[in-house]
């Protein structure tokens, strides 16, 4: 996970730390560390995907996901929003089954619990190149 790329952050110095966090365990592929940023009835939109409702259901598919790559990083360049609702976007680079490392744009809303938990989640993104 890097922000050598941020251009903008409104984001405040709490929700900017939390979304930092949030994304080394996403990109570490820690299931436990991820799940940690997650209210129990977290919703999740990945793509043109349906909506996936629950932590456990999210995880499962998260889970999925991550055992078909070797690896990823988010290269963060806008970081928009504040503590309830967040909008990232980012240069993800994939490190494909093949080894290949591909790079794709995408756009992630999150929204937030008063606990600071994420409870819905929208990925838009193009995974066809990572898969091609």
């Amino acid at each position: 996970m890097t922000t050598t790329q941020l251009v903008s952050n409104t984001l405040s110095s709490e929700a900017t730390k939390w979304a930092m966090d949030k994304y080394k365990a996403v990109d570490a592929r820690n299931h436990d560390a991820y799940a940690a940023f997650l209210a129990d009835d977290c919703k999740l939109q990945f793509g043109n995907n349906p909506v996936v409702a629950g932590e456990a259901a999210m995880l499962a598919g998260v889970d999925n996901f991550w055992y078909s790559i070797h690896g990823l990083n988010h290269n963060f360049i806008n970081m928009l929003g504040n503590d309830d609702l967040m909008v990232l976007e980012a240069m993800i680079d994939y490190t494909r089954a093949d080894d290949k490392i591909v790079t794709v744009p995408c756009v992630t809303i999150i929204e937030r619990n008063q606990a600071g938990e994420a409870t819905f989640i929208r990925i838009f993104i193009d995974l066809a190149p990572v898969f091609a």
